[in-house]
């Protein structure tokens, strides 16, 4: 018997020890697989070690890695979650996780990650989590620019925009095109690289002009980016060993490759030569050229820079390309500096070390005494938590062109067309000193029935509405010993500070108030994921060609710049947002896309409330129809801070409804379907502390003051 269980307990041994070979040649493989970039394979076998070694963290890791280069980063996220219980992770975690959470704009967790690998490797963890905070700063301030979707974009990617004389040039993995392809070229039938097209400019050109750029026996499926001289019959061209969807940037890359060529009258090349300088087993790529042709930036990882890609620049000088220069510390950086333009004297490229919003950010530099300027991000609106890259200035117009994977794009990677905001209009100084103040109208809400006197704070509700008796004023002020008095402050303010200007309620016109939230109180600038619908530039729009996807969501209006947005949202999660964006596509809104932003209550307008937030109030006594026609509503108060808002003393009078005007947060209760029962609900408000509550007229989004 003894005998049968040694026997027993060394088969059990040879089967965990064969269990675990076959895990860690299995893990092997995936490694092998992921340093050659196939990603997919990558996490094939990582999953299949995993399968018999369920704790392998490094499986795990291979796996989020994976996911990560192939710009999944939902998946991405599931799979590095799933590691934290690990006690024996890499080094590297706690860096490529925060680099992950910063690209979603989760930029809080993001700084807890890199403060973790701080501990590890302090400048770079410490520089990366202060980058979180420029991050959010950045993300909060006005757009600079304005963009919009490439027509002619497609759901693959399509990259690396550039300009040849009045067309676009750009690169994309799109298979709606065909090739008249030669039965003894059949392997090129059933390619997946990219090939070169040519099309118009603008977001309003439609599909139809575009075309390839290059003739069926020319193609490579393997060119791109490609940069042509304005003055010159010469272009620079990159061979590349880009795949659909996946980061075309790796640090130890080894398969880019730079070339010249001479230009023909369509745009095509031939005479193909290879820059002499392409380093052996380094990447040499992303080549720009001056408007003469004598210049060219471009980028490359060869040893002798300052981290992992570099910005070098060449001449050409007596029939040869010079030997490449580093564009130095200022420009370069420990990390990857990449797709350089050049036009006018201002370099342009893309970033993912220096100060950004997120993975790859664009950046300007010029050049002063003989030297390059610090690079300047190009900010909100232009840059994004995604990758945002191929960055080129129109030579002859105030536009660019750049592609970036932000989410909601139609393809894995978009290509955007950039303008800049319009200018500030100048401000006149006045002196006010020699300015009669204005005739005050009784149609602006302001309160003028009494002459000016002291006025003070009510303490136990902090509205400035009472005139002071003056005997009483004099009592509660001190003597000074040359006779004059001064306040007892003490006795004036409660016992924390306050804002005296807090709440003002009828200090504030109604006129030009726009209702931004439902139920709900916005008292901060969250960062929130929106599906954007369409963009309105010259008329209202029709709002009710959206209403069916209410059942999705709120339907808003945001201003930007010279346009508004009608935009659906808001959602918190990216994952939600893109499941949404995906139901939203499958009804035949095929031109939505995801935005990424801060929430801005002075651009915003509540049109639709979301069914969901509607049946949440079935049940109520409340009405729960939305604005239409005549409604009585309850105004509370204004706030120029809404945190200053206290929900929870009329929660119970009716549904809550947040309103804008300038700089002023209005906040007013809905749901009665007659005056009477607003003017109850008034009352109430007004015995809780809201002495300045009054019934007004909604109509149709429009807030009026009740005729007296």
């Amino acid at each position: 018997m003894f005998k049968k269980l040694q026997l027993l307990s060394i088969l059990v041994l040879l089967q965990l020890f064969a269990v675990s070979i076959i895990a860690q040649k299995s893990l092997i493989k995936a490694e092998r697989q992921f340093e050659l970039k196939a990603f997919d394979l990558a996490i094939e076998s990582a999953k299949l070690a995993l399968d018999k070694k369920p704790e392998c963290s490094k499986c795990h890791y291979v796996i989020a890695e994976s996911f990560r280069m192939m710009n999944e980063n939902v998946d991405a996220a599931i799979w590095y979650r799933k590691m934290e219980k690990f006690d024996d992770l890499p080094n590297e975690f706690a860096f490529n996780y925060g680099l992950l959470l910063k690209r979603m704009g989760q930029y809080n967790k993001a700084k807890q990650y890199f403060k973790k690998y701080a501990e590890v490797n302090p400048p770079i963890g410490e520089y990366f989590a202060e980058s979180c905070e420029f991050a959010k700063m950045e993300l909060s301030s006005e757009l600079n620019f304005e963009l919009n979707l490439y027509s002619a974009s497609s759901k693959f990617t399509d990259y690396a925009p550039t300009f040849f004389k009045n067309k676009l040039v750009f690169a994309s993995f799109r298979n709606d095109f065909k090739r008249s392809l030669e039965k003894q070229n059949p392997s090129l039938i059933q390619n997946k690289g990219s090939q070169l097209f040519i099309g118009g400019l603008g977001v309003t050109g439609d599909i139809n002009s575009v075309n390839f750029l290059l003739h069926d026996d020319e193609e490579t499926f393997d060119m791109g980016p490609i940069h042509y001289a304005q003055n010159a019959p010469i272009c620079a061209i990159t061979r590349n060993n880009f795949k659909n969807g996946e980061k075309q940037v790796f640090s130890q890359d080894l398969e880019l490759t730079l070339y010249t060529a001479q230009v023909e009258a369509d745009g095509s090349f031939n005479n193909k030569v290879a820059y002499p300088y392409n380093e052996a087993g380094y990447a040499s790529g992303f080549g720009t050229l001056n408007e003469a042709g004598n210049i060219m930036y471009f980028s490359s990882n060869r040893p002798g820079g300052y981290g992992g890609f570099d910005l070098y620049v060449t001449y050409y000088k007596n029939g040869e390309w010079t030997y490449p220069e580093n564009l130095g510390s200022t420009i370069n950086s420990e990390g990857n500096e990449i797709t350089p333009s050049f036009t006018k004297g201002k370099l342009y490229f893309s970033s993912d070390f220096l100060m950004g919003l997120g993975g790859f950010d664009v950046f300007a530099s010029t050049v002063e005494v003989g030297k390059w300027t610090y690079p300047q991000n190009m900010g909100n609106g232009v840059n994004s938590p995604e990758d945002d890259y191929y960055f080129v200035k129109h030579p002859a117009k105030d536009s660019y062109y750049l592609t970036s994977n932000r989410l909601g794009g139609r393809g894995a990677h978009d290509i955007y067309l950039v303008n800049a905001a319009p200018a500030e209009k100048e401000v006149v100084n006045v002196n006010f000193e020699d300015v009669m103040p204005a005739a005050v109208s009784i149609e602006d809400d302001i309160i003028s029935d009494v002459a000016p006197k002291v006025q003070n704070v009510k303490l136990e509700e902090n509205v400035v509405d009472e005139a002071i008796d003056e005997t009483e004023f004099t009592k509660s002020n001190k003597t000074m010993v040359d006779g004059s008095s001064v306040i007892d402050f003490s006795k004036l303010l409660p016992p924390k500070a306050v804002d005296l200007n807090k709440s003002n309620a009828r200090a504030v016109s109604l006129v030009g108030a726009k209702r931004v939230a439902f139920g709900e109180v916005i008292t901060t600038s969250s960062n929130v994921y929106f599906i954007q619908l369409a963009a309105l530039f010259k008329s209202a729009g029709n709002i009710e060609d959206f209403i069916p996807l209410k059942r999705y969501g709120s339907i808003y209006k945001v201003r930007h710049t010279n346009a508004t947005k009608v935009k659906l949202g808001y959602f918190m999660d990216e994952a939600q947002a893109k499941e949404i964006l995906r139901k939203v596509k499958s009804l035949g809104y095929s031109d939505a896309f995801i935005t990424y932003e801060t929430l801005n209550t002075s651009r915003m307008e509540l049109v639709e409330v979301a069914e969901k937030t509607m049946h949440s109030y079935s049940n109520t006594e409340f009405e729960t129809d939305e604005t239409t026609g005549v409604n009585y509503k309850v105004r509370l108060a204004s706030y120029e801070d809404p945190i200053w808002f206290e929900t929870e003393k009329v929660s119970d009078l009716g549904i809550i409804e947040q309103w804008s005007k300038d700089e002023w947060t209005i906040f007013v209760l809905s749901g009665y379907s007659t005056q009477g029962e607003a003017n109850k609900a008034r009352l109430v408000a007004h015995s809780r502390g809201f002495t300045d509550s009054e019934v007004v007229l909604d109509r149709d989004g429009i807030l009026e003051k009740l005729q007296k």
